[in-house]
């Protein structure tokens, strides 16, 4: 039961786009450091990092993975995070934790959006970032290009670390750069090191050349020397690359192919030799930073909550400050109540190995928690503050899906189950929305809200179906009109009598304004209020589609009462029955959201997606460039997006994103007015019956 200082300590979080590589990475990197003595894949459901159901079943990472290794008497951490956007928290909750990020970088693409989100990302927070290119021992492959798209597209300074010394199929070696060696590599490990064949010889000399500029470039003492003697020693070569890289102002690159372990090795070599520790770090958020080095009071984050069938919840967290010790008690600051971390733990997956300390800058897990979530910040010190800015910025929700149960009370438990599941993530919102009568949860993509519907099958035993969320459409007029409505019942016992004569015309000033312009006394003043509490009900509830009514003016100028049987209720019944026919008269058109759409995709796939777009009957709103990527603006009714973030990626494998954000209200064509008309009425025939 080893403890760490902070200087042992290595916190990388590995990222990139989808499909690129991560995991089977981190897979290599925990069998190099001989943490696992056989090397799962993705394709047999049998890695470390994805070891849920979900993930084993669609092959992909779904939720972040950590895994600590001891290696060379330093606990490494590689967060294992999600490619796909739909998880994108994954990565905003893990990226700030981290003093590192190696971003991955498929060899045959070069850089792609995901890789470059998460880029950005680690830049805003003051990360030190590496690139990983993969796929070395792919045939007909440009590593070349690779190289140039990630310092053309990001414009960055790179520094080579390795090179492959070929590529196919029967690669299995590759050139390290630094050291000026050959290694070899057979069944997953280096198998052998020798001097630089002379064939490679100006290749190498190329790349160290590289290396050594871009060193240079982030000192000025470095640089003189480099213009006055054209090199730099080996050991300026490593001090000013741990120096420039722990400033964030160079960008290492490795070569390799995870699946054989080729180059892997080097990379772990590397995070121990260069990658920085949390000694001595500043720790950058999007409106703060955090001196890891002050002991006055302990305090820490859990960011990631994992629900595992054998163990319960698994809290994992940063220590921002201070120590801990197993059996300490805390205080969740943001829960406001008392939390005892009983043991600690680092973990790799699910499986965990304990600590009797944490030092600050280390990342470790607890268990049996009752009152703590993901984001929740704790301290020793009951008095203690949270800290005055975001330490996790989630991403915005982009789709929205209507979440029901077999029945109305299984629906009350699946908001229940939803609760507790914001536990473990904290990237999708429910709204439980009394206009449209249904249950929402806003998530990250369609795929977000399918695998947040299976957890809740697999955990709660409910099924879930995700309907298509209604739309809050909004009904108003285009025209005046005035109408007479006379109510009158006598059947027996008490009658109700009212008449009541109304103008109604557009507002543009508010939603409803309502005049009393009654002379004469026609109308008592006792029935006034009655009347336009009856409209006001029909306007929550609409008359064209069910729908919310706005941009009305409705003028009370006449009526009559009788002395007897005239009630409020009958005024009430009068004047909703006037509204109604007052509606049908005035030019009634139905209005719909418009929400404005951000989309971001490579330059090829720019007109598919243009096209696309129109057939949504969206609206472009202009294209700009970013690098090789194209940026397309557009404002699309909001019935058009859903399903959306699906279609999207088809579209452009994977490689489009976009945002999107409420504009304004607009009239619909007069074709869907009819068809949102005629399904409010069957729908009112279906239940009347």
């Amino acid at each position: 039961m080893a403890d760490f200082n902070k200087s042992s300590l290595r916190n990388v979080c590995v990222a990139g786009h989808g499909t690129s590589g991560k995991t089977t990475l981190v897979e290599s990197l925990l069998f190099n450091a001989g943490a696992i003595n056989r090397q799962g894949t993705v394709t047999d459901g049998n890695t470390v990092s994805d070891f849920t159901e979900e993930e084993k079943n669609r092959g992909i990472s779904i939720s972040a993975s950590i895994n600590s290794v001891e290696y060379k008497q330093n606990l490494i951490t590689f967060i294992d995070t999600p490619g796909y956007f739909d998880f994108g928290g994954e990565l905003a909750a893990s990226m700030p934790f981290c003093e590192a990020a190696l971003l991955t970088v498929e060899g045959s693409t070069g850089i792609d959006a995901g890789t470059e989100k998460a880029f950005k990302l680690a830049k805003k927070l003051g990360k030190s970032i590496a690139f990983f290119i993969n796929e070395v021992d792919r045939d007909n492959i440009n590593l070349e290009s690779a190289f140039d798209s990630i310092a053309k597209e990001l414009e960055i300074s790179l520094a080579p670390i390795t090179y492959p010394a070929a590529t196919g199929q029967n690669a299995d070696s590759i050139i390290d750069i630094f050291k000026g060696k050959l290694v070899k590599y057979a069944n997953g490990k280096r198998a052998s090191e020798s001097d630089i064949p002379a064939q490679f010889a100006d290749k190498v000399a190329e790349l160290k050349e590289k290396l050594m500029e871009a060193v240079a470039e982030s000192d000025e003492e470095l640089m003189t020397k480099y213009f006055d003697e054209g090199s730099l020693s080996e050991e300026e070569i490593n001090t000013g690359l741990h120096k420039a890289f722990s400033n964030g102002t160079i960008y290492p690159v490795f070569f390799g192919a995870p699946n054989k372990g080729i180059g892997v090795d080097i990379v772990l070599d590397s995070v121990v030799d260069f990658f920085p520790s949390p000694e001595g770090k500043i720790m950058q958020f999007g409106e703060g930073e955090i001196d890891t080095n002050d002991d006055s009071v302990t305090k820490g984050i859990i960011f990631k909550v994992n629900s595992i069938p054998q163990f319960g919840e698994v809290y994992a967290f940063k220590l921002l400050q201070g120590s801990l010790s197993e059996g300490a008690d805390v205080y969740n600051m943001s829960s406001a109540s008392a939390e005892k971390f009983g043991q600690l733990f680092y973990t790799r997956g699910k499986d965990r190995f304990p600590l009797k300390n944490v030092v600050a800058g280390q990342i470790a897990v607890t268990v049996k928690l009752k009152n703590s979530k993901t984001g929740d910040q704790f301290s020793d010190n009951k008095a203690a503050e949270v800290y005055p800015f975001p330490l996790i910025e989630w991403p915005e929700a982009i789709v929205r899906g209507a979440f029901a149960g077999a029945s109305k009370e299984d629906t009350d438990k699946v908001a229940a189950a939803i609760k507790k599941m914001q536990i473990e993530d904290a990237s999708f919102r429910m709204v439980n929305d009394p206009e449209l009568k249904q249950l929402f949860v806003d998530g990250l993509g369609e795929l977000h809200l399918e695998v947040l519907a299976k957890k809740i099958k697999n955990q709660f035993g409910l099924d879930v179906k995700i309907l298509e969320p209604r739309i809050p459409y909004r009904e108003t007029i285009k025209g005046k009109a005035e109408a007479r409505y006379r109510h009158k019942k006598q059947s027996g016992g008490s009658g109700e009598f009212a008449e009541v004569n109304i103008v109604l015309e557009p507002n543009s000033e508010s939603e409803f304004e309502f005049v009393d312009a009654i002379v004469g006394g026609v109308i008592s003043g006792r029935f006034i209020p009655a009347v336009e509490k009856g409209i006001r009900e029909v306007l929550a509830e609409g008359v064209l589609s069910g729908c919310k009514f706005i941009n009305c003016k409705v003028t009370l100028n006449d009526g009559k009462e009788h002395p007897v049987d005239s009630k409020e209720v009958a005024f009430k019944k009068a004047a909703q029955m006037a509204f109604k026919d007052a509606v049908k008269r005035a030019n009634p058109i139905i209005l719909e959201p418009i929400y404005e759409i951000k989309i971001t995709v490579p330059e090829e796939f720019a007109g598919s997606v243009m096209g696309d777009i129109s057939s949504r009957r969206g609206k472009p709103q202009g294209m700009e460039s970013e690098g090789r990527l194209t940026v397309i603006k557009a404002l699309v009714p909001l019935k058009e997006v859903h399903g959306y973030s699906t279609q999207l990626r088809s579209m452009t494998n994977g490689r489009g994103t976009y945002t999107i954000k409420y504009d304004h209200y607009e009239q619909v064509p007069a074709d869907i007015q009819k068809k949102i008309i005629d399904e409010y009425e069957a729908n009112k025939d279906n239940k009347d019956e």
